[in-house]
């Protein structure tokens, strides 16, 4: 007979996994690993599967492989950089696009990405940025004002702390969160909502979570991107893409504009 695994050993589970070596100070939220491990109870694995497979679902939507800065370090780097003025600020920022692979895409394409998107959305006086991510460092290209109520969440602790020394030393509110998105949405109200390269990863942790994510935002636009091919560059993927948007707004009085900058694709999403 398969051992059923108690709530104690689910509790000590969620610590194994949150102090290992590869997520030690990142403070990840338990309420977070709590949710893989039952999903994976719940289709009947063992309790050697269950912490395999949530370990691995956990891999991805940390995605260590895509880069990560020694925070301690770039705090002391940023702090250097505020002192030298808003220049150095901001080349600070091109450094910390450059460490994480999927900003670090962006880079080429940096202002034409931004432009494209207000043009189609217009100029957002708040934004959710959720799963941000770096991207809250591409702030000094986005021309907006410094008013702009800008709400980052990331799993992330050490980054979102980083980010809202960002914030800070750029004149604006610091108003980055830890907060597991899935599990927890934003509730604040905002004009827009930022959604960059994590759907379909999104869909990998739970199939179907993002049509209930989506309309659970209270926005009036959602701007997703998705790359228009896996990272190696061998595979295209813009049906595939195009698929899940579509199938994620199916039945809903919503309308998606579609288009496309450096191999990103941008799905303006109207609620």
């Amino acid at each position: 007979m398969m051992k059923m695994l108690t709530d104690s050993d689910i509790a000590q589970m969620i610590e194994r996994v949150r102090g290992s070596r590869k997520y030690a100070g990142m403070d990840l939220p338990a309420a977070t690993v709590e949710d893989l491990i039952r999903q994976e109870i719940a289709v009947g694995k063992n309790p050697k599967e269950v912490e395999k497979s949530m370990r691995e679902k956990l891999h991805q939507i940390i995605a260590p492989y895509l880069g990560d800065p020694d925070y301690p370090r770039e705090e002391e780097n940023l702090q250097k950089a505020a002192a030298a003025g808003d220049e150095a600020i901001k080349n600070w920022c091109l450094h910390m696009l450059s460490v994480h692979t999927s900003s670090k895409e962006r880079i080429p394409y940096i202002e034409a990405f931004y432009q494209t998107i207000f043009e189609r959305i217009g100029k957002p006086r708040s934004i959710l940025d959720v799963a941000c991510a770096f991207n809250p460092f591409a702030f000094p290209w986005m021309e907006l004002p410094k008013s702009t109520a800008y709400h980052a969440y990331d799993l992330h602790s050490p980054r979102v702390d980083l980010i809202n020394s960002f914030f800070k030393v750029y004149e604006m509110e610091p108003l980055a969160e830890t907060k597991d998105i899935l599990l927890d949405p934003p509730t604040v109200q905002a004009d827009t909502a930022f959604f960059f390269k994590e759907a379909h990863r999104f869909e990998s942790r739970k199939k179907g979570c993002n049509r209930i994510f989506w309309i659970s935002l209270p926005v009036k636009t959602i701007v997703v991107t998705l790359p228009a091919e896996n990272l190696t560059g061998q595979h295209q993927m813009r049906n595939r893409q195009r698929s899940l948007v579509e199938k994620n707004i199916e039945g809903l009085n919503w309308s998606v504009e579609e288009t496309e900058v450096g191999g990103e694709m941008i799905f303006i999403v109207r609620k």
